[in-house]
């Protein structure tokens, strides 16, 4: 397991070690060096175009998940259409954009798109040195969407599976544990049988419902997947209530995400970020250069409150994780 997802699990986790963490995060001299790693981080990104990239192939979902914002999302559900995906592609490349990572969801289920193991393929061509992910459900997996996975190009697959029962999955997600559990036991036999390099992490989001099946669930994983990830839910910008909404005390730092992951709806608008599910500043990849967004006024007044410390003044930002996590997304993650 990476090292930053074991210090999120344990933060998440043990009481005493978050307020140990929150007091490490207090220290001006600590901010000030996340800061400027930070500054010089964002330098070394803008200089390179090595900004990481989210394409939402799908924003339909087949599971009913009471911690995510899908069931009452205005904008149309949808699969990304061709037109827009070539657009995206072409848009990178003209404007040099080299992405080290693209994930291909946000809000919705990847594996609906009967297009995603060609789009896969498409983009390993197009960006050879990318690590392409995917997050999902993996509740419509089946023997042919097993072996598609493995052989299609994809570098990981994060499943979000949130419980270690029938009765709390379903709750939680509405959809049949067993037969999602069987599923990614094929992915794992079948992973081994070809001896394919796929990165399976499993990850659970901590609410009422399962936050006492944490043991249980990540005894029953740790040794067949690569990581686990667990992390309190967020509420999407106000769309969710949520019972363990982050302290206001605590220390803000700057979210990574803003300054270098560009994220792009299944109808190609380009949003704020990936808890900005309804996409709310209006441009859109078919009709503006991404770039040209991503570096525009909105963005630029958005970022000048994360470098000063005012990230919670923003709604869509003030219970996200990101702005709670100490600034540790700038010291663990590699530049590329």
């Amino acid at each position: 397991m990476r090292l930053i997802e074991t210090i999120r699990n344990t933060v998440e986790t043990n009481p005493a070690v978050a307020v140990l963490f929150n007091k490490i995060g207090a220290r001006r001299s600590y901010r000030n060096y996340v800061i400027q790693k930070a500054k010089e981080r964002i330098a070394y990104i803008e200089e390179r175009r090595c900004y990481s990239l989210m394409i939402e192939l799908s924003s339909v979902c087949n599971a009913r998940c009471i911690f995510c914002p899908h069931a009452g999302m205005k904008r149309k559900k949808q699969l990304m259409g061709p037109e827009v995906f070539e657009t995206v592609v072409r848009r990178l490349q003209e404007e040099r954009i080299c992405p080290p990572v693209i994930d291909l969801f946000d809000v919705g289920e990847p594996l609906l798109d009967r297009d995603l193991f060609n789009r896969v393929r498409r983009l390993r061509l197009a960006f050879p040195l990318a690590s392409l992910r995917i997050t999902s459900n993996f509740a419509v997996a089946d023997d042919k969407v097993i072996d598609e996975l493995l052989k299609c190009g994809l570098d990981s697959i994060h499943i979000s599976l949130n419980a270690a029962s029938d009765s709390t999955y379903r709750k939680l997600m509405g959809l049949n544990y067993e037969r999602t559990t069987t599923n990614i036991e094929k992915l794992l036999q079948r992973r081994t049988e070809t001896k394919s390099n796929l990165n399976v992490m499993l990850s659970m989001v901590i609410c009422t419902e399962n936050i006492g099946e944490r043991a249980k669930f990540v005894k029953r994983w740790k040794r067949q997947v690569d990581s686990i990830r667990i992390q309190r839910a967020v509420d999407w910008g106000g769309a969710i209530d949520i019972d363990a909404p982050y302290a206001p005390e605590m220390q803000l730092y700057p979210c990574n995400d803003l300054f270098e992951r560009i994220v792009i709806l299944s109808n190609g608008e380009i949003a704020i970020c990936c808890q900005d599910h309804e996409g709310s500043i209006g441009a859109n990849v078919q009709e503006r250069p991404i770039l040209g967004t991503f570096h525009s006024q909105v963005f630029k007044e958005l970022r000048a409150k994360h470098l000063s410390g005012v990230p919670g003044s923003i709604p869509l930002c003030r219970n996200c994780f990101a702005i709670h996590s100490n600034g540790a997304n700038w010291l663990f993650k590699n530049f590329d």
